[in-house]
């Protein structure tokens, strides 16, 4: 990798970095409209019987349901209309958990007003990782609460329709849900917001305590992890402006300035709590305080993305992930391991060199390249010219895939929309286009 860094910057220039996001946009259009589902459309075993367009994570049907997070990834980018958005916001709102929650067997519990993991293809809420159609939620491997992300994923999905319509009409929309006729919109996201416990600075807390454990978020659900949690702090952090900005649109200025606040209060913390300096001009960011307490690229490399820090500080993390990449190991073929090179989790289901722990991901390739492009332009276009020449070399044999490591061969899910729509979505304002949703 250290080679093609050094000979990246005669391919590097302005204009050949937005040939390369013009095919990345290419891919991203390609595999988005692959994961498509209309209403009766059926994937091998299953039937969409909802009444609304959908979108699986990827095109070969590899997770067949509706994945909350996965689909926020494609928005951003002008990929997915906002009439099919609409019908993503009211099949996720029909599932919502009601005020007493969901208990499940072995113990699973989904607390009041909480989002599910995925939904079916038949509409039939899935609190878990790993659970399809059926009572069966699991035994408490992907933790016993629902995982904290998708929650504030919901509320992007907001906020994107809003940005799409120009409007917010929908916020006061009524919506049918398990547990009512009829909730507006912007209280089924109130309560969504406030479904995940959180420290006394609005930090997500993921509990060590025996049947309370959860997932941070959904691309870390084999590793298990406790403590303040730094990636759904971050969610929820721009799911609180987002919120901020649907009021204010809306004419509700106190709720506005409420959600303001909590924002403004989640990003106090998240230095203090997570940011520590590897050398003078260097920083990580650690992905939690309990379990699993590591340094995390794809966290730094989103924070970077969002602004959330103060400049000084987000340069260090820039530094920081530039010399990962220098230093190889960390990037390979332009995507991202989410630990530094020769580093794994301390509690994972998946073994070393696979999946979440140490296979190479193209969702944090975005936010990586942008990044590394605060301080160094060249690697910048280099990451983005190796993912796109990587999906270019291997499109007939599956790429873009959900994750890969080429030393053992291991690729995983083929046509994967995250691995191409969410780069090219976050890296749309680095060719000039204004940072939709951060």
């Amino acid at each position: 990798m250290l080679v093609l860094f050094l000979a990246a910057p005669a391919e590097s220039s302005p204009d050949s970095f937005r040939r390369d996001l013009g095919a990345l946009r290419g891919y991203a259009r390609s595999v988005a409209e692959s994961s498509r589902i209309l209403p009766g459309g059926t994937v091998p075993g299953h039937t969409n019987t909802t009444p609304w367009t959908l979108r699986m994570p990827g095109g070969n049907a590899g997770y067949p349901a509706f994945w909350v997070r996965d689909s926020a990834m494609m928005l951003g980018a002008g990929l997915i209309e906002p009439d099919e958005i609409e019908g993503w916001i009211r099949l996720t709102a029909s599932v919502q958990a009601g005020p007493q929650g969901d208990t499940r067997a072995n113990g699973l519990y989904a607390p009041p007003y909480s989002i599910p993991d995925h939904i079916t293809l038949t509409g039939s809420v899935c609190w878990f990782p790993g659970a399809y159609d059926g009572p069966d939620q699991g035994d408490g491997s992907f933790g016993f609460l629902p995982p904290a992300d998708d929650a504030y994923y919901l509320i992007q999905m907001v906020r994107e329709h809003a940005r799409l319509t120009g409007n917010t009409e929908l916020l006061a929309a009524p919506m049918k849900t398990n547990y009512a006729q009829s909730v507006p919109l912007w209280l089924i996201c109130e309560r969504a917001f406030d479904s995940v416990e959180v420290d006394e600075h609005g930090l997500v807390v993921c509990s060590a305590e025996k049947g309370r454990t959860r997932v941070d978020w959904g691309f870390c659900d084999g590793i298990h992890k406790t403590g303040k949690a730094l990636m759904p702090s971050l969610l929820r952090w721009r799911a609180a402006l987002d919120l901020s900005d649907l009021f204010r649109m809306s004419g509700k200025s106190a709720l506005a300035e409420q959600y303001a606040a909590e924002a403004h209060r989640i990003q106090a913390a998240i230095a203090p709590t997570f940011y520590r300096e590897t050398e003078p001009d260097q920083a990580m960011l650690l992905s939690t305080t309990g379990l699993g307490a590591k340094e995390d690229v794809w966290i730094a490399a989103y924070a970077v993305w969002l602004d959330v820090l103060p400049e000084k500080q987000t340069l260090a993390l820039a530094r920081r992930l530039l010399a990962l990449y220098r230093a190889g190991g960390t990037v390979e073929d332009g995507q991202i391991r989410h630990l530094p090179a020769g580093q794994n989790w301390e509690d994972s289901i998946p073994p070393p060199g696979t999946y979440q722990n140490g296979a190479f991901w193209g969702t944090p390739s975005g936010w990586f390249i942008h990044a590394i492009k605060r301080v160094d332009a060249d690697a910048a276009g280099a990451v983005l010219g190796d993912l796109v020449r990587h999906i270019q070399e291997h499109e007939s044999e599956g790429a873009p895939w959900e994750c890969v490591n080429s030393a053992t061969g291991y690729r995983r899910n083929s046509l994967y929309a995250a691995s191409v729509c969410l780069p090219y979505a976050a890296l749309l304002r680095d060719c000039g286009a204004p940072a939709h949703g951060r």
